[in-house]
């Protein structure tokens, strides 16, 4: 693809998700007994290592220079404007621990996300896996990576019904509504749908073509951003709830994301609003 225009500011956020992914390995392989964690709102659990991660982002993203203001779901850190053109604002939305919850339970789906976008447009992304070893990354106008090695997907066409689709709920008052109201009812035209309480996973997998399709109800997005890149440079489709595209300008709540290859994604929002 062309050339670009952000190689600073993705080498320091590869750096950032390298870091980060080191120090929540450690956690996760010394054993989590003792990791202190707490919930900063209802149904919102945070740990330790979320803080870590959090603050070796910071750290990594100040030294490299690049400035910005860090929206991370853990903190609000301005880095000034050292290395960045003036005219254009800068932000980096992150979330250092994607994943909480299985991170704290012992099991291997979660990640880190790491976007960048100037004047509201989403413009270069990392996704770490860190339990895998594996590295997405994303830059407009350069292309997609997996490991550091281009990335293209060529199989994309598959029926819904034959199709695995991830499904993320944030919080039981939310599941609660949804299977009262039926919102849920679309799930009976996948072959399966699987739950994996993060982002970070789920993405991965729809941006590598290794699931067809995800759902988020009530997601930020810090939270999808960077997958989200990624996976549209790639050739799926991202939208909301019927279809309309996301406003990556926004920091607001999404009720609904859908991300999925377009014949899947098409399907799945047909009949998602034929149930309601």
């Amino acid at each position: 693809m062309g050339l670009s225009a952000y190689s600073e500011h993705m080498e320091a956020a590869i750096t950032a998700a390298n870091v980060a992914s080191e120090v929540l390995m450690a956690r996760f392989n010394a054993g989590l007994q003792n990791l202190q964690s707490w919930e900063k709102s209802p149904g919102a659990l945070v740990t330790e290592a979320d803080l870590e991660s959090d603050q070796a982002i910071a750290s990594a993203l100040r030294d490299s220079g690049c400035g910005g203001e860090i929206l991370s779901e853990e903190s609000t850190v301005d880095l000034g404007d050292a290395g960045v053109d003036v005219e254009r604002k800068i932000e980096w939305l992150i979330d250092p621990l994607c994943g909480t919850v299985p991170f704290s339970t012992g099991m291997n789906h979660w990640g880190v996300n790491i976007a960048m976008r100037s004047e509201g447009e989403l413009v270069l992304s990392a996704l770490a896996v860190p339990s895998s070893g594996t590295l997405l990354t994303a830059e407009k106008g350069v292309g997609v990576k997996l490991n550091g090695e281009s990335l293209q997907i060529t199989d994309q066409d598959r029926d819904l019904g034959d199709a695995v689709v991830g499904l993320e709920v944030d919080g039981q008052e939310v599941w609660r509504s949804l299977l009262g109201s039926g919102g849920l009812d679309w799930v009976t035209h996948v072959r399966q749908a699987n739950s994996f309480s993060s982002a970070a996973y789920p993405m991965l997998l729809v941006a590598t073509s290794r699931m067809a399709a995800v759902v988020f109800y009530r997601i930020e997005p810090m939270h999808v951003a960077a997958g989200s890149l990624a996976a549209m440079m790639l050739g799926a489709r991202v939208t909301d709830g019927v279809g309309q595209p996301i406003d990556w300008a926004c920091n607001d709540e999404i009720p609904i994301l859908v991300a999925g290859w377009p014949r899947a994604h098409d399907t799945l929002i047909e009949v998602m609003n034929e149930s309601g």
